[in-house]
C-alpha cells in the first residue's frame, strides 16, 4: 500500500463530504476506534451526521493523524471505490489482501528471540483483537447454514470489524471444542450468535453468558433455538436479542452493533473509574 507523504494541504471540506457519503455512523465510530480517538469527545446524537464528520476531522487534525486516517481508508474494511478519484493528489491505492490480525499473530509467534519486545507485541496483538475481532456463532452445517453466517460476517466486515468463524479456524490438538470457542470469544470485542435454529450455539450462548461476554443474539422472526434461553436478556445486561426478517438483516446488525458499542463504552468508563491503577488522578499509595 502506497504511503501518503504530503498532508499539509488536505481539503477538509472535501474529506468531510467524503466521510458523510461513504460511511455509516457505526463505520465512523469504527474509524475513530482504530485511530485510538475518544468517541465521546467527537460524536453527539443531538447533531446532524455531517457535524459529527466535521468533529471527527477536527480531532484527526488536532492529533496530526491525517496520514494514519488515509492508511485506514486504503485498508479493506474501509476502502471505497470513490476514494482514489476523490483525492487524486494523494497518490492513494486500492487495498492489498493482507489481514492485519494474521500479521500481528505471526509477529507474536516469532518474538522468542527478541525478549525485549515480546510483551509489547503480545499486548499489541491482544489490543488489536479486542478492538476489531468479532466472533460469529450459529448453526454452521450443512453448508447453507454456514452461508447465512458468512452473510452476517460480510455485514460485520463492511462496518470495519474482522469476523471470525470457529469452524474455519485450524484445530489445536491440545484443546477441546469448548476451549477453542472460549479462546476466540475471550479475544473478541463482542460476539454475534445467530439463534434461529437449534444447534451447538445453544451451549455456546450459555458459555458466553456465564463468562459475561457482550453478545448480540440475532433471531429470525417467529423462530428460535430454545425457550430455555428465552429469558437471558432479562437478567444479563450484556446480551441483546434482535429479531429480523429476510430483508432486514443488515439493519438488525447495525442496531446490535450500535447497542454493543454503547455498552462497551459504558463498561470501559465504569472500569476505569473503579480500578484505581487506571485512574491517574488517584494516588493508590495514599
Amino acid at each position: 500500500m502506497d504511503l501518503v507523504s504530503n498532508f499539509t494541504s488536505i481539503d477538509e471540506d472535501k474529506l468531510i463530504n467524503y466521510l458523510k457519503i461513504s460511511y455509516s455512523e457505526n463505520e465512523l465510530n469504527s474509524l475513530c476506534r482504530n485511530l485510538d480517538l475518544e468517541k465521546e469527545d467527537i460524536f453527539s446524537k443531538y447533531v446532524p451526521f455531517r457535524q459529527n464528520c466535521e468533529n471527527f476531522v477536527d480531532e484527526v487534525k488536532r492529533h496530526g493523524y491525517f496520514h494514519r486516517l488515509f492508511l485506514l481508508l486504503q485498508s479493506e474494511p474501509f476502502y471505497r471505490e470513490r476514494l482514489i478519484s476523490t483525492f487524486p493528489e494523494l497518490n492513494l491505492s486500492s487495498p492489498k489482501n493482507k489481514e492485519k490480525l494474521d500479521s500481528l499473530t505471526k509477529r507474536v509467534q516469532f518474538t522468542n528471540n527478541n525478549k525485549q519486545h515480546e510483551n509489547l507485541d503480545h499486548e499489541e496483538w491482544i489490543r488489536n483483537c479486542k478492538d476489531n475481532m468479532v466472533l460469529i456463532l450459529g448453526k454452521d452445517s450443512p453448508e447453507e447454514y454456514m452461508q447465512e453466517l458468512e452473510k452476517i460476517g460480510e455485514n460485520v466486515n463492511e462496518m470495519g470489524y474482522s469476523p471470525i468463524f470457529i469452524k474455519k479456524q485450524e484445530e489445536i490438538d491440545s484443546i477441546s471444542n469448548e476451549d477453542k470457542m472460549l479462546a476466540y470469544a475471550s479475544l473478541s470485542r463482542f460476539i454475534i450468535i445467530e439463534k434461529s435454529y437449534a444447534a451447538g450455539q445453544i451451549d455456546e450462548a450459555k458459555i458466553c453468558a456465564i463468562n459475561r461476554f457482550p453478545a448480540i443474539w440475532l433471531q429470525k422472526l417467529d423462530m428460535g433455538d430454545t425457550w430455555m434461553q428465552g429469558d437471558y436478556e432479562a437478567d444479563f445486561k450484556f446480551i441483546k436479542v434482535i429479531q429480523y426478517e429476510e430483508g432486514t438483516l443488515k439493519e438488525a446488525i447495525q442496531e446490535g452493533i450500535k447497542w454493543v458499542e454503547d455498552f462497551i463504552e459504558t463498561k470501559k468508563q465504569y472500569l476505569n473509574n473503579i480500578y484505581p491503577w487506571r485512574n491517574k488522578e488517584i494516588d493508590i499509595n495514599s
